[in-house]
């Protein structure tokens, strides 16, 4: 594990990693935790691009989506290096 990964861990609130941990849940319930693991591994470098493009697709979610409360969350966790490897980390163990 990264220091950028351990440092997020340590900064995150409970509510912060709960939301993690379901959202795991959510994708392995799914059956999708290797796609997932795949997609995300390989654009792990890109987080703070991808949460910066969520942030421009926002008016676009809160046309489709009437309560897009879970979009944003994930958009402010994936502005912190390291996010990406705590979900990564979630699912492996979830695998």
């Amino acid at each position: 594990m990264s220091d950028a990964t351990t440092a997020l861990e340590a900064a995150l609130s409970d509510d912060d990693r709960a939301f993690l941990d379901e959202l795991a849940d959510a994708i392995s319930k799914r059956r999708l935790a290797s796609a997932a693991l795949f997609f995300l591994e390989s654009l792990e470098p890109l987080n703070f691009l991808g949460a910066s493009m969520m942030v421009f697709l926002r008016p676009i979610v809160g046309m489709v989506w009437h309560d897009p409360a879970r979009w944003d969350r994930v958009q402010r966790l994936l502005e912190h290096r390291g996010a990406i490897g705590l979900l990564l980390r979630r699912l492996e163990a979830r695998s």
